[in-house]
């Protein structure tokens, strides 16, 4: 068995919204006999696609970046990740609540008392009788998903891939400025996430020994010691560190991993592309509450994707209505 994951972010550089990352596990029976992982795209071909362009009804599997457009906004997205997520029979969410339970994502669960941590003071996220969990799909209809599912159910049965599923931490607004205040890093933050991917990757799969590629995050080229951080009782070898790509050998209690940094993953390795996928999806879904809910405390204030100038300009237009409204502006922007 082939244990073969990918963990990337989305939401790395905004001002407003949440940082998330994700992490996609594929499964296949057997080992691939060279060095380098399977082609997925090749093995899979019947079903998905690189790129959007002669996509001819398969389904674009790719940087989350190259299959955001202006005119479809997320559902190629949706597709993809909706036809993953129903394999083998698994029920789809029909929600946006469903959607967090299926990656991982407690917090929404959560009170807010006695030390549990909640949306209640992130009302912009927090379902509510006014704002409810959007329905899902969204930009797709159940029926396309049903049809993509189908087909890449069979060619997933003909080339014996399985999907272990999706995870995507989600760091919100101000759980990142806590931890930036702390660390005085966004990298830190970041790489606080990926941590925790790769040690669930470790404990579910590690007698399995897989294979993780990461997105690279900043111009970090040495990651043994901040690895050795997280498996503090692991053997962390250095396979090679370049500019490019920088890989390792974890290996603790009869369990091991190979797990490689590198420039552009998603290019090379399908999880890295699943997992960009999964993170940009969540971001985009809660961001679509965050400017539901400012659409009613200033209706006048067109929304925004919270990055840059255009961040700016929706901060200068909405910090008027803020008081009014009971909101502090310093739990909504981040830190960095």
């Amino acid at each position: 068995m082939y244990v073969y994951a990918g963990i990337d972010e989305a939401g790395y550089g905004p001002m407003y919204g949440p940082m998330t990352l994700g992490c996609a596990v594929l499964v296949l029976p057997d080992r691939p006999s060279g060095a380098k992982p399977p082609a997925m795209w090749e093995l899979l071909s019947s079903a998905v696609c690189e790129r959007l362009r002669g996509a001819r009804g398969r389904i674009p599997i790719n940087d989350s970046k190259k299959l955001t457009t202006k005119a479809a906004g997320i559902k190629h997205l949706e597709l993809g990740l909706l036809a993953f997520a129903g394999l083998n029979d698994k029920p789809l969410p029909s929600n946006v609540g469903e959607w967090l339970d299926a990656i991982g994502e407690t917090r929404h669960h959560a009170t807010g008392s006695a030390g549990d941590e909640g949306l209640a003071d992130l009302p912009w996220y927090a379902p509510s009788d006014d704002q409810p969990w959007q329905a899902l799909p969204s930009t797709t209809t159940a029926d396309e998903v049903k049809v993509a599912g189908a087909m890449l159910g069979r060619a997933c049965r003909d080339a014996g891939v399985e999907c272990r599923g999706f995870r995507a931490r989600v760091i919100y607004e101000d759980q990142f400025n806590r931890r930036v205040a702390l660390t005085h890093s966004k990298s830190s933050v970041s790489f606080t996430a990926v941590a925790s991917h790769l040690v669930s990757v470790m404990d579910n799969f590690g007698e399995h020994d897989p294979h993780v590629a990461v997105d690279r995050q900043s111009g970090r080229v040495r990651y043994r010691e901040l690895l050795a951080q997280v498996f503090e009782s692991a053997a962390i070898d250095v396979l090679g560190e370049s500019d490019k790509t920088s890989a390792y050998r974890v290996s603790a209690d009869e369990r091991s991993m190979t797990v490689s940094f590198m420039v552009e993953a998603e290019r090379q390795h399908m999880p890295v592309a699943l997992a960009s996928m999964t993170a940009k999806y969540t971001r985009e879904l809660l961001m679509q509450r965050f400017n539901a809910y400012f659409a009613k405390v200033a209706p006048e204030v067109a929304p925004t994707a919270g990055y840059g100038s255009d961040a700016n300009r929706w901060r200068d237009a909405v910090l008027p209505h803020l008081g009014p409204a009971g909101i502090d502006h310093a739990l909504l922007r981040r830190m960095a």
